[in-house]
This record gives C-alpha cells, sequence and structure tokens, in this order.
C-alpha cells in the first residue's frame, strides 16, 4: 500500500498554524483536505488547463478519460495520472470530489492556490499568501509514484507479554537466550537481471535444461521422472508473423512485458512453464509462477526442489488450517490411517506450529489455537508494580482450568492492570517453523502461488516495514511471472474484487437455510454444548437474526409491490435506503433516485492487522436537522440492535423498533410505535406528516430499511466469526466468501466498477412459480464490488515498474488452452495473443481423430431424459434412473451402454470412463447405483471434495475396499493417481470439478481414460450473480478499448462527444449503469437470452467442454466423448425417441449445434482475417479447436 499522506505534510503542517483562520461552520475540515483537492486541480492545470475544475475526479478512477479525450499524450502525463490516482483515489467519486471541492472553495481565498469562477469553469491558479511554494510540493508529488507505507514493528523484550486467547488475556514469558538474530527482509530496491531487458529465449537453452532435468532426476533416483527432453521435444513454440495474421514456427520465444501464449489444450504448457523457470533460476532469475490452488503448489514446489532448486510456495495464514486438514484426509484416503505416518514435505510448507505455546504461563490448560497466535499482537507488560501489593510480594499463584476451585476464573498475573500501547512481534519469529515459507521466500528464485495467496496475503511485518501484499512483491522482485490457466486466473480476480452470494432462493439449495439446518443438526448432536464457547454463541445468535430478518423482509418483499419499486430491488442497502427516505423528507418534490455508490468505499476493502479504520473526509454542508438526522441513521447502520448503546438520542428509538419488528407478534401495535417514533423524526422537515396516508407508507418503508440494517450487520458479524467456529461446527470454509474483501492496496490500482463500486442486496422475483393467490418469492442476492478485478491481470507487466526510477516491471506469460475465446464473458483474456504453443504433427494427427457421439436414454414412455433444466428437487431421481439405464445389461444379458462405449476405446491401457454429473451429490448418487449392478461393482470410484468427511477412500495400488450401496471415494486432490488402482474403470466426478488442472495419466504417460459420458450439460446457476459480473467487467475492459459491435458504441466516441470531462463521466456512469442493471435484471436461461448473449453463452460453454475433454487428450491421444443429457441436443433427442419416425433430424438445434456455429466462421475456407477483430483470429480458431470443431461437425448419434 503506498502512502498517501507525506506527500502534502510540508504544506499541511504550516497551513495547520494558520488553520484558526478558517470559519467556525469548517471545523471539522483538515488542512489535508485543501492539499488533496489543490493536487487534483494541478494535476488538471498541467493535463487539461482548459477542462472545468467540476471534471478532475474522471482523473482519478483508472478509466482513460484524458487518453481518449486527447489529452494526456506524454510519459510525463501518465505517470502523474498513475501518481495522483495513489493518492486521491478516495476522491474518485463525483459526489465525493463535488463536495471537496465545495468546502474547499468556501475556504479563504488567501488559504488557497486556485480560484475556480462562480457557476463552474477550469480553476485559475492564484498567488498564495502563505505556503507560496506549495505547487513545487504537488509536482514533486506527481513527477514519482508515492513510496510504500510504513510500520515500524518492535519486538517484544524479555519477560512476560500478554495477549488474547479466546477473548480473554493470556500471558507469554520470553526468557533472555530465546533471541535469535532476526531474519533478512526483501530488498524492494533490487535491480532486475539484466536491468529488465527482454529476454530471448531458445529452444536450444530449453534442450539443455531439460536434459539437465533429466540427468539430475536420474542420479536422485527419482520415483516418477518428467522425461523433460521427450516431452520438450513434442512441442512447437509459433510467435505472431510480422503482419499479425498467423503464427509460424520458431526456436526463439521473445519475453518482453506481456505475452499472451496460447496452445491447444494437452499440447504442454505447463511443461514449458516449468522449463522455463528451471532455465530462469539456473541464470539467477527469479521467476513467480501462479498455479490453480494449493495441493498444485505443494505438487511443484516438491518437484523442483527435488532437482536441488530454491522454490518455495506463496501461502496465505488464513486458510491454512483448512489445506492441512486436506492433506491429512488425502493421506489417509491412500491407507496411511495413522498420523505418525503422515510425513509429506508439505507440511512444513503448512505447518501451524506456534512455540509461544511452550512459552506461556500455568493458565494455559488447553494448546493454543491457530488463529490465537500473538505474532503481531503481543503486549509487553510494564515495569510499574500494582499499588496494592509490596513491591517485593510474590505474584499470586493462579491454578490451571482443571484444579481451580468451582465459581473462580482465571486472572492472568497483572502489572497495574491489563497492558497497554503499540502491538509488538514475536522475537522467535525469524525461527518459528510456522513462518518458515516467508522466511524462504527471501532467497528463493522460484516462487510458486495461487490467486488468491498472491494477492490477499500481506508481506510479513517481521521482514519488512513496508506495507505491501505479496503480488505487488512478486511484481517487484520477479524478472518473469508466469500466470497458467489465465482465463481461470482473471475469473478468480473478479470474484475477489466483487464477491457475491445467493442468500435465500426458492428450493432445498438456498445458503441461508442450509446454513440453519446444518447449525441446529450440529448443536443437536452435541447436546448444545458449543453454546458455552463465547464465540459460537454470538454466531448462533447471529445467524438467528440473520434467518428472522430474512424472514420478515420476505413477507414485506412478496406482498408490497409499491415497496419493491420504492426499494429499487435491483440494488439496495441500508444507505440507499436511508438516503432515500431523507430525501422524501427533505426534498418531497426533488428527484428519488439512489445515491452514488457507497457512503464509504473503506467498506469494501480490507484492512491491514491492526489498523484502525480510515474514514473518509465527511465535507457536505447539509442543513443542521437533516446532519442531525443522517447521524442517528448512520450510528443506527452501524448498531442497530443497541449492543453499543444506550446513545441518549433518537438512535435509541430505531434500536428498539428495530428490536421489535424482530420478535413482534401484533404487528398493528408495533406499526402505531413505527409511526409515533416517525412524527418524532420528521420534526422540523418538509415531509407531509399530517397525510396519514403517507405516513403509513413511509412507515412502511422505515419498517423495511430497519429491518435490512439489521440483516446487514449481523450478515457482517456472522461472516467475521465464521474463522472462529468453523472447525468446532464443520462449516465448509468455501461457504464465507462474504467475509473476503480485496486488500484496500489494489483501490489505487484497480479502475472502480464501471456502475460505481456498491454493496448491497438485490431481490429477484421468480415468476415461474406463484400459489394459489398468486404470489410469487424470489432469490436474494448479496453482492460487495470494489472494482474490475481482472484489468489486475492485464496491467501485471506495469505493477512494478517506475517510469520515474527508469524501472521496467516484470516480463509477465499468460498461458492458458482457452484464453482466447471469442466474445466468452468469462474466459476471453482481452490481451492480444502473441504466441501458440503447437503440439506435434504426430500428437495432433491423433488428436484430431477425436469422436463425438450423442447416447441420449429415454424413459418407458419414450421421452427423452435430461438431468439439466430438471427441477432440484427431481434431480437425484433423475441421475440414479440415467446410471441404471447406463450400467444394466440389455435383453438377454446383452453389455451395457457403458459397456459398449468402453469397448470402442481402442487403446487397451485407456479402457476406463468418466462420468460427468451435475454436482457432488449427483455424482455420489449415480456412482452409489452403478456400485450396486453386478458388472461394476468395485469398480467405480466417486469423486470427494477434499474437504469431505469420508468413510471409505482409495488405497492406492492395493485393494478398494468398499461399504455395501457405497462406491469408493476418492479425494479430489488425489485425482492423478486414479491410473493407479487396477480395479477402476468407472470415475463419476462434477463436471466443473474436473474441468482444469488435473493430469490423469497411465504408466506411459497418456490420459488414463478413453472415454467421457456427459450427463449433464455444463450450465451456471440462473441466480449466480457471479454471471453479471463477469458480464458487467468484460464489457467495461472491450469498452474502454474501443471494442467495435457492443451496443454503446466506443469509450473513446462517448468521451469526444461530451463537451466536459464531467459530462463524458456522467455520460459513462450513465450506460454502464444501464447495462448493469440490465444484467441484473436478466434471467440466465439460454431462451430468454438475446442473440449476442447467446454467442458469448456457446463460448463459455465450450471453453468448460474442451477443457474437461483435455483431460483424456493428454500425450497426444485421441478422446471419445458421449452427451447423453437430451438437452444438448432437445429436438434431436426427440427425433431419436423410440418409434419416432423423423424424416431428417433437426440440423440446428440445442447447445450442441450452437458450439459448431460460433467456431464456423473461423473455419470458412474465403475467411477474411480483416473482417475480425484481431486479423489472427481464424488462425488461433484452427490452432486451438480444429479438433473440436472437426468432431463437432462429424457428430454421430446412436440409434435404438
Amino acid at each position: 500500500m503506498r502512502d498517501r499522506d507525506s506527500w502534502h505534510r510540508p504544506v499541511s503542517r504550516e497551513l495547520t498554524r494558520l488553520w484558526r483562520e478558517i470559519p467556525a461552520e469548517l471545523g471539522d475540515v483538515k488542512p489535508a483536505l485543501l492539499c488533496q483537492v489543490e493536487l487534483a486541480l494541478r494535476v488538471l492545470e498541467l493535463v487539461a488547463p482548459d477542462e472545468p475544475a467540476a471534471g478532475a475526479y474522471t482523473l482519478l478512477a483508472g478509466y482513460p478519460f484524458a487518453r481518449a479525450a486527447g489529452l494526456a499524450v506524454t510519459p510525463r502525463h501518465e505517470l502523474m495520472l498513475t501518481a495522483v490516482r495513489h493518492l486521491l483515489w478516495t476522491l474518485r467519486r463525483r459526489r465525493a470530489w463535488h463536495q471537496a471541492l465545495e468546502t474547499y472553495l468556501a475556504l479563504p481565498e488567501r488559504m488557497r492556490a486556485y480560484l475556480v469562477p462562480e457557476g463552474g469553469g477550469p480553476a485559475r491558479p492564484l498567488s498564495p499568501t502563505v505556503v507560496s511554494e506549495r505547487l513545487a510540493v504537488y509536482d514533486a508529488a506527481l513527477a514519482t509514484l508515492p513510496g510504500f507505507a510504513r510500520r515500524r514493528l518492535d519486538l517484544a523484550p524479555v519477560g512476560r507479554s500478554t495477549f488474547i486467547e479466546r477473548r480473554r488475556p493470556a500471558s507469554v514469558t520470553f526468557p533472555p537466550e530465546l533471541r535469535p538474530d532476526l531474519a533478512p527482509g526483501h530488498d524492494l530496491a533490487a535491480p532486475r537481471f539484466g536491468g529488465g531487458a527482454s529476454i530471448r529465449l531458445t529452444r536450444a537453452e530449453l534442450a539443455e535444461t531439460a536434459r539437465w532435468m533429466d540427468r539430475t532426476e536420474l542420479a536422485a533416483d527419482t520415483a516418477k521422472r518428467g522425461h523433460w527432453e521427450g516431452r520438450l521435444a513434442e512441442l512447437r513454440l509459433a510467435p505472431r508473423s510480422a503482419d499479425g495474421r498467423d503464427f509460424t514456427d520458431s526456436d526463439e520465444l521473445l519475453l518482453d512485458g506481456m505475452l499472451h501464449l496460447v496452445g491447444m489444450v494437452g499440447a504442454g504448457k505447463s511443461t514449458l512453464m516449468t522449463l522455463i523457470a528451471v532455465w530462469a533460476a539456473r541464470q539467477g532469475m527469479r521467476t513467480t509462477l501462479v498455479v490453480g490452488d494449493v495441493a498444485e503448489q505443494l505438487r511443484l514446489s516438491a518437484l523442483l526442489r527435488d532437482l536441488g532448486l530454491s522454490a518455495t510456495p506463496v501461502l496465505g495464514p488464513t486458510t491454512r488450517e483448512t489445506h492441512v486438514q486436506r492433506l491429512h484426509r488425502r493421506l489417509a484416503a491412500r491407507g496411511l490411517d495413522n498420523l505418525l505416518d503422515h510425513d509429506d514435505p508439505g507440511f512444513d510448507d503448512l505447518s501451524t506450529v506456534c512455540v509461544v505455546d511452550a512459552l506461556r504461563g500455568t493458565e494455559a490448560a488447553e494448546p493454543l489455537r491457530y488463529t490465537d497466535a500473538p505474532c503481531v499482537s503481543l503486549l509487553p507488560d510494564r515495569a510499574k508494580a500494582p499499588d496494592h501489593q509490596g513491591a517485593n510480594d510474590p505474584e499470586p499463584i493462579t491454578l490451571p482450568d482443571p484444579y481451580r476451585p468451582r465459581g473462580t476464573t482465571a486472572t492472568p498475573p497483572s502489572n497495574g492492570g491489563r497492558p497497554t500501547g503499540a502491538p509488538h512481534g514475536c522475537p522467535v519469529w525469524s525461527e518459528c517453523p510456522r513462518h518458515r515459507t516467508a522466511r524462504a521466500l527471501v532467497e528463493s528464485l522460484i516462487w510458486i502461488a495461487n490467486p488468491a495467496s498472491l494477492v490477499q496475503s500481506s508481506v510479513p511485518h517481521h521482514l519488512n516495514e513496508e506495507r505491501l501484499r505479496h503480488l505487488e512483491l512478486a511484481a517487484l522482485r520477479s524478472d518473469i511471472i508466469i500466470v497458467d490457466e489465465a482465463d481461470s486466473v482473471q475469473m478468480k480476480l473478479d470474484e475477489i474484487f466483487a464477491p457475491s452470494a445467493t442468500l435465500v432462493s426458492p428450493g432445498p439449495e438456498s445458503w441461508l437455510d442450509q446454513l440453519h439446518t446444518h447449525k441446529i443438526e450440529e448443536l443437536s448432536k452435541q447436546g448444545r454444548l458449543p453454546l458455552t464457547d463465547q464465540e459460537i454463541e454470538r454466531w448462533s445468535a447471529s445467524l438467528a437474526v440473520v434467518t428472522s430478518a430474512t424472514d420478515r423482509l420476505y413477507k414485506l418483499l412478496i406482498s408490497d409491490t409499491d415497496l419493491r419499486e420504492w426499494a429499487d430491488i435491483e440494488y439496495f442497502s441500508p444507505w440507499t435506503l436511508q438516503e432515500k427516505l431523507l430525501a422524501d423528507w427533505f426534498e418531497p418534490n426533488g428527484p428519488s433516485g439512489a445515491p452514488d455508490g457507497v457512503r464509504d468505499e473503506a467498506e469494501l476493502f480490507e484492512a491491514y492487522e491492526n489498523d484502525e479504520p480510515e474514514p473518509e473526509t465527511d465535507t457536505s454542508a447539509a442543513e443542521s436537522r437533516r446532519a442531525v438526522l443522517t447521524s442517528v441513521f448512520d450510528r443506527f447502520r452501524d448498531d442497530p440492535l443497541g449492543g453499543q448503546g444506550p446513545y441518549g438520542d433518537p438512535t435509541d428509538d430505531l434500536v428498539s423498533l428495530a428490536q421489535d419488528l424482530l420478535t413482534t407478534l401484533s404487528a398493528t401495535g408495533t406499526r402505531a410505535r413505527v409511526i409515533g417514533a416517525l412524527n418524532e423524526l420528521l420534526t422540523s422537515t418538509a415531509a407531509p406528516a399530517d397525510d396519514p396516508k403517507w405516513l403509513v407508507l413511509t412507515a412502511r418503508r422505515l419498517e423495511f430499511t430497519l429491518l435490512l440494517s439489521a440483516l446487514n450487520q449481523r450478515l457482517e458479524r456472522l461472516t467475521f466469526l465464521w474463522p472462529q467456529v468453523e472447525a468446532a461446527l464443520h462449516l465448509d470454509s468455501t461457504g464465507n466468501e462474504l467475509s473476503r474483501r480485496p486488500p484496500l492496496d489494489y483501490a489505487p490500482l484497480v479502475p472502480e466498477a464501471p456502475m460505481g463500486n456498491v454493496l448491497g442486496f438485490q431481490y429477484l422475483p421468480d415468476e415461474r412459480e406463484r400459489d394459489d393467490s398468486g404470489r410469487h418469492s424470489g432469490t436474494l442476492r448479496f453482492f460487495r464490488c470494489a472494482g474490475v478485478g481482472r484489468e489486475l491481470l492485464l496491467s501485471l507487466n506495469e505493477l512494478g515498474s517506475d517510469p520515474a526510477a527508469d524501472r521496467p516491471g516484470p516480463h509477465v506469460v499468460l498461458m492458458s488452452g482457452t484464453s482466447w475465446a471469442g466474445t466468452s464473458t468469462r474466459a476471453h483474456v482481452l490481451t492480444p495473443v502473441g504466441a501458440v504453443l503447437k503440439p506435434s504433427e504426430r500428437s495432433l494427427a491423433a488428436v484430431r481423430r477425436t469422436v463425438f457421439r450423442t447416447r441420449f436414454l429415454f424413459d418407458d414412455n419414450g421421452k427423452p431424459i435430461s438431468l439439466s433444466g430438471t427441477d432440484q428437487k427431481a434431480r437425484l431421481p433423475v441421475a440414479r434412473a440415467i446410471a441404471d439405464r447406463l450400467g444394466s445389461p440389455g435383453r438377454g444379458q446383452s453389455p451395457s451402454p457403458l459397456e459398449e462405449e468402453l469397448a470402442l476405446v481402442e487403446d487397451d491401457e485407456r479402457r476406463r470412463a468418466i462420468l460427468l454429473a451435475g454436482s457432488y451429490k449427483e455424482a455420489n448418487a449415480v456412482a452409489d447405483v452403478l456400485h450396486g449392478i453386478e458388472r461394476w461393482h468395485g469398480r467405480v470410484r466417486v469423486l470427494a471434495a477434499d474437504d469431505a468427511d469420508l468413510e471409505q477412500a482409495v488405497r492406492g495400488a492395493g485393494p478398494a475396499p468398499t461399504i455395501a450401496g457405497h462406491a469408493t471415494a476418492l479425494r479430489r486432490g488425489d485425482l492423478a493417481a486414479f491410473a493407479e488402482d487396477p480395479r477402476a474403470e468407472i470415475l463419476v466426478a462434477p463436471l466443473m470439478a474436473v474441468e482444469r488442472g488435473h493430469n490423469i495419466l497411465n504408466a506411459q504417460r497418456n490420459a488414463a481414460f478413453g472415454t467421457a459420458l456427459f450427463l449433464a450439460r455444463p450450465h451456471p446457476r440462473p441466480d449466480d450473480l457471479a454471471l453479471a459480473i463477469f458480464a458487467i467487467n468484460d464489457w467495461a475492459t472491450r469498452f474502454v478499448r474501443d471494442h467495435t459491435g457492443l451496443d454503446q458504441g466506443t469509450f473513446t466516441a462517448l468521451v469526444r462527444q461530451a463537451d466536459t470531462l464531467d459530462t463524458a463521466g456522467l455520460a459513462f456512469r450513465h450506460v454502464a449503469r444501464g447495462e448493469w442493471r440490465r444484467l441484473l435484471a436478466r434471467r440466465y436461461i439460454y431462451s430468454r437470452l438475446s442473440e449476442a448473449e447467446k454467442q458469448a453463452f456457446a463460448w463459455d460453454q465450450l471453453v468448460t467442454i474442451w477443457q474437461v475433454i483435455g483431460r483424456l487428450v493428454r500425450g497426444g491421444v485421441p478422446a471419445r466423448v458421449v452427451f447423453v443429457d437430451a438437452r444438448f441436443a432437445p429436438g434431436l433427442a426427440r427425433a431419436l425417441a423410440p418409434g419416432f419416425q423423423a424424416t431428417a433430424l433437426p440440423s440446428d438445434d440445442g447447445l450442441l449445434t450452437r458450439l459448431r456455429s460460433v467456431l464456423a466462421p473461423y473455419f470458412e475456407q474465403d475467411a477474411d482475417p480483416a473482417r475480425f477483430p484481431d486479423p489472427g483470429d481464424p488462425a488461433l480458431a484452427r490452432l486451438l479447436y480444429q479438433p473440436l470443431f472437426e468432431a463437432l461437425t462429424d457428430l454421430t448419434h446412436h440409434r435404438i
């Protein structure tokens, strides 16, 4: 995180001496605000001197308004804009800037350096009589990037320190002899290898590296050798040709800034990534590899360490316990039931040991919890002796908990009460096993990260005073960054910066309903004993309020159409509703639109541990009564149930009403109390309080606002307490996405969301199902949009650069087999492709023999069976029916359909099938049915999540135990070991669980599966808000890059049609909000999508299907793919039904046809490259998707 304060201190310090001259009504304004406004006006003066001051905020939001308007035309201008974004990003919202500018103009003129004409216009410089040299200070701030913010961390001294354990004080005593040397930190100013010059990597160098790796593995007698030279021989590098229309084979690969490198699935991108990392390490260069998950980090780290290289995983601290449990479970699943046999090297990287645990006082009766380790939270005791005790008196003895008399509590020894002061660091950190990997990163030449650990984890304060995240550190210290599966990383970044969740939806799959049910089950099983833990009791109480508030809100949302329209159910929050109420009371005839974004953008981001929140300066000059009511509502929103009260003002009345609304059994009595309180609030406002109808209407709106505030605040507490209760209540760690915020460090780096950063709820009515009275329910969703996450990936090569110091950024390689994907809103990476990785001619010829066929199943009435599109309640019975028809013998004990498909696999070593279902539940249902059929008994494995509690699992190459009626489970992290099980023929898995990152190979290093059967069509949940996030981010990134084909035109045209930057900013926000609201309101159902959206949908599903098929072509072998779900081609399935006499099969039908049609233009013989967005697109489509297109074109059908 960059330092946003030091730059103005030479000016603000001088102004502070004269600040008593400002008017009393501006007493809360700080000199820093004056400096911030003047810095923005200085940028406007230098970049766009004729632009009105009102438009300065457009230069701070991360969108290229200045460039589009033809203003920022020099590198100096670009540097200034980058610097000012770091320093003034909190003023990037139009409203915040205008309020700040209005306050600035109210300051005495002799204090100011700029004059803005009344009514607006360009700011003109003045000659200030105080701090006259301030412009030089501003210019210096704009001439370079600000340095990183720093925070000194002192280590706890010898003796006793206090920390908090389970919300209670605990103590630890550090002896004098336990003071290891400090660990060296990262040198952020170290130059790059070769000064950051471009790298020309040759095939000869890669070949020599591969031979060295083979020799090293042979000498070390590595169990599983990589055969690197042979794998390299199967790869061909093809950079883009000079005319940009093709990709020609070459023995060189140029790394210079950003390189987008794609290759057909299974072409060997992981091989190339590993070879480049090893080559660079042997040259003394540092490489950061970004892979999919922690399991892959540990696997790759072990591989590289076996070669004698310094490779270290970048691991975040918050989920470490979860990953340790997953590793234990994977080892247990391999037959290692004794924990003493769990000696995987990954445990060293994932260590949860805390040395402090052994140094605690006698009150420590239980091991220290992982989350309570006082790494940076020690409070040394003060030397002062307590007044009530003689200086020579001994400390009172405190017995451990098991021996303490009943009714007494442990009181840790104290010197004059609980110590206070700045938190100190643990002095043993530099030798602590828990932080071994963090220390190893300092010297390691290969860093291996996953997107979350790289973006969200911070550099330990023990290593560096500078405060930064590992992504910033990697960009500063790495010579090369390689992002594997770049399209998947793009989606994860979007989700990190815009987490969302479906809280409640019709049906049994609702998140909140499942969570409530799970809580009841867990507490019932344990006799409610966990409630004696304070944190579990608070979490349970929070969940109860969330559930109750949701129920009451649903009653209002279902029954009151006018209320839904007023709340604006496409986006509402306690703050937006508060602002609407105040607008109705003070401006009854004014505009009623929702306010811009969020009240305080700090709500969207995560700060550093022990940081105090940094509130935004309130620069509004609202009238006193409205300001009073605003303060009342603000206090209520922060504490809607009064836990911090009483407040001695109307806040207490709102708290009482909220409690009443949550518990009342008399709606009439509660309404009367609401109206009574409302009349008090409306005193001295412009509201028509004497109108009974208006009063009742406003009372309903106030009730809704109060309930939503209670839901919002307790939902926040629920997610905050989740990590503390996760283990005790066996909660799913992946169900707590709402607790994760993007770090504040990225606020100036990532453009704000195009519609404005927002936080709130959405209610989506579901009109498909109505009750007898015609009422219908809906889906309640929560989202937090803090920026366009994918822009972080697209500008990664610029992150570590500093133009003022002539320091370039790292060389970045984006790799994937599907990151070029037409109009896909999820997978398509907009960076132009610079090179293609081709398989050998032999491998390509084999993969082109891939065969697609349909094999639809029918019920007893001849109706096609489909799992996709089936109601949630009926999906499991349908899945079992599909499994029974697939696995059961035919008439006269003829082979089953599954046996017939396996028999068609030519290679005996690959005669295995993977069956792809829609979820883990469906996979289990299918596997158990097959397991119950004699032919498949004991030969079926079902994929299970690494976190799942299982009673059976595959045990390596030994006999696989089974439980009657249940197939043997295989954990996802052990998927690569499937081929080592001699009895396993069938794997049933959720489609999305095997989409990427798993190479399941046989002894010949070819794909272990010969055939894949799609039992379900890939289709996202229609109520998944992430779809709207992907779509708006895709729209924004294409729009600002002036891609053609969008309904809104181009960004440059929009900006140049506007008279001023302010007008352009308003126009952009208007079109972006229109697109956002359209995306929120749509039902993501194929038949309801527009033609352009159907194209994008097809590309999205094409990526998913081709990635799954990629598991079957590893090693350059053909695949057999069978589409079983009738929804892939509904008309075709009906035409193939028994007894149906079809004259001709439909030619344009369903997803399979759509997949072929989106690829067809690129494969036309006379396709003109000039008519495509990029002239290289036809060549790319052929290189990436030719086997897929040919298989779709030659699709065959099984006829009964």
